[in-house]
């Protein structure tokens, strides 16, 4: 059983080992995904930019062709000649740079989300033992990961193969045809070509993408010793104490800003301390603090109050007597309850109720 809980990876990652995995850039992705993306978008800027594309070619093509035949060089006109080619290719080539720039961002970041790290950029001395190399180059998973390869390959040329022969009878008729006609026919058969290449190698992209995560999982499940050993570790940790601290702290403050609407009055100080009080004579002998705070808290105690309609009567020496020897939960000493009871009576009279005895 001891041999079985330190070896068998059964038990599922937990969220420390995600994390830890993540930061070192270990994440489920999937190459073809980001090829076949990007190739869905090229066939798409093509087909609705493509028009433009060859106009923009061909119009700086032309300026060139239709110069003089002869031209003297030097540093000044080729820096300005280049300038130009930059400055007017960029009219018609920017819109089809930014669409496939924002295709490959969108293609990473639907896959392992923003995530910037420079664990993978650092020198592992392991890999640079040729014995280690040797052994990951003729692996099995270096096998199987070449013949996915050249399946995919044989996959995607019979398509291509199968798509073309569909369409030589429309290429045959093309020989006494206008330039033009040529153009546009073939321009048009390449889209298509490269259309149905791209809904192919997306389908095989999603398909390795599947299997990446699920194999991502399995490489960061864990033994039931490593999970006890990470669960003991988190508990020693002291940065994971003070965020279960702040939980339970926030947690009780929750809870008495709760009491304060059903509290009977707010004891303040006047601004920096507010205490509120419940008298309940069926359940306690005498009244219970409910909720207290200071700056802040004391504001927000005040706040609640007024929303809730609860009387805020400011009693300094109260105040501060309360904050300071009675905790939330705790009913008040019997050397106060003579001044309680006094301002109970005003905040009953105010109210138009009589005041509760034993």
């Amino acid at each position: 059983m001891a041999e079985s809980d330190q070896g068998d990876k059964s038990e599922d990652p937990t969220d420390q080992r995600r994390r830890e995995a993540r930061n070192k850039g270990n994440v489920a992705k999937s190459t073809d995904l980001n090829a076949a993306a990007a190739m869905l978008a090229a066939t798409g800027g093509l087909l609705f930019l493509g028009p433009e594309l060859a106009r923009g070619c061909a119009s700086l093509i032309q300026s060139y062709l239709s110069g003089p035949a002869w031209l003297e060089l030097d540093r000044f006109m080729v820096a300005q000649d280049l300038a130009r080619v930059f400055r007017e290719s960029a009219k018609f080539l920017l819109p089809f740079l930014f669409l496939m720039f924002c295709t490959a961002l969108l293609a990473n970041l639907s896959q392992i989300g923003f995530l910037f790290t420079t664990e993978p950029l650092n020198l592992k001395w392991s890999r640079l033992n040729p014995i280690s190399g040797f052994q990951r180059i003729f692996s099995v998973a270096a096998l199987a990961k070449f013949g996915t390869s050249v399946g995919k390959i044989v996959a995607m040329a019979s398509l291509a193969i199968w798509f073309l022969c569909l369409k030589v009878p429309a290429l045959q008729g093309l020989g006494n045809a206008e330039t033009d006609v040529i153009l546009g026919t073939l321009g048009t058969v390449i889209l298509e070509l490269a259309f149905q290449l791209a809904l192919a190698m997306l389908v095989i992209a999603l398909l390795d993408f599947s299997f990446q995560k699920w194999k991502h999982e399995q490489d960061l499940k864990m033994t039931k010793q490593e999970v006890r050993d990470e669960m003991k570790n988190m508990d020693g940790d002291p940065h994971i104490r003070q965020r279960r601290k702040e939980a339970h702290r926030k947690l009780a403050m929750a809870r008495e800003m709760n009491a304060v609407r059903d509290a009977d009055v707010v004891i303040t100080n006047p601004t920096h301390i507010s205490v509120a009080l419940k008298y309940d004579p069926e359940k306690h002998p005498a009244p219970v603090v409910v909720a207290k705070g200071m700056g802040e808290i004391a504001l927000r105690i005040r706040e609640i109050a007024r929303e809730h309609k609860v009387p805020i009567i400011e009693r300094k020496p109260l105040a501060r007597a309360l904050y300071k020897d009675v905790k939330v939960g705790q009913a008040i000493p019997l050397e106060m309850y003579d001044v309680f009871v006094e301002i109970m009576a005003y905040v009953y009279k105010l109210a138009g109720r009589k005041l509760p005895t034993d």
